[in-house]
């Protein structure tokens, strides 16, 4: 093969890549190395000092009027308050919509991520803080099930704001404001000493690469589909 043609078949795969997917591979990327770097930390080096020092950040900031704010933010990003509002939105897809397809993609999601979630805690079996600022919960603490499903239901939010917004400005501010809500869902679970630091950034880390993993095998399957049908 000359080295025309080699350039050429480059220049052509690139051209395919949009740059939706680039970014997709670079946060797949990142999200792999940051859970890497966190459970070397953790299980291998049992070191808590990166743990221990954010909550002296915080400890400062902490009043029963904060406290009542960050109660509702974690409520929010709770199986108490997604579990409805996942069903809502499938629901809002099949019979306002009446688009099976998306509303397949989001229980697809939303089932495969509580069950790569608490797979996880149960294989790991990291203690929650000993000393949370409001009643003790029960459960294992890695990954942060608050963020981890806060990830996939928001970033689902975020995707379809994404594909459905046509006016830019009030498409970005949305998804903006989206992935910050999550942010502070993830905050919320520190600032209660409900969880550590680490298996917060854990959670953000597997959200974001079970989303990107779903996404891309559901794109796959429907893809595959359309050509047996062809």
């Amino acid at each position: 093969m000359s080295c025309s043609m080699i350039k050429n078949f480059h220049f052509s795969f690139l051209k395919k890549l949009s740059l939706s997917v680039l970014l997709m591979i670079a946060l797949f990327v990142l999200c792999l190395w940051g859970l890497f770097i966190v459970a070397d930390m953790i299980f291998a080096n049992k070191d808590l000092s990166f743990d221990e020092k954010v909550f002296e950040v915080i400890k400062p900031y902490e009043s029963n009027t904060n406290t009542s704010i960050i109660q509702v933010i974690t409520f929010l990003g709770s199986q108490k308050f997604l579990l409805p509002a996942n069903l809502l939105l499938i629901g809002y897809y099949i019979f306002w919509k009446d688009n099976r397809a998306t509303a397949f993609k989001i229980t697809t999601i939303s089932l495969t991520s509580v069950v790569v979630m608490f797979t996880i805690k149960f294989l790991l079996q990291r203690q929650r803080p000993l000393i949370p600022l409001i009643a003790k919960v029960h459960g294992y603490s890695f990954p942060s099930g608050h963020t981890f499903s806060s990830v996939t239901f928001y970033g689902i939010i975020g995707y379809l704001i994404y594909k459905n917004v046509k006016a830019p400005l009030l498409k970005w501010t949305l998804i903006a404001l989206t992935y910050i809500f999550i942010f502070m869902v993830g905050f919320s679970r520190v600032y209660l000493r409900l969880h550590y630091a680490s298996d917060v950034i854990a959670g953000f880390c597997l959200g974001l690469i079970w989303l990107v993993l779903a996404k891309w095998f559901l794109v796959k399957t429907e893809k595959s589909k359309m050509q047996q049908d062809l």
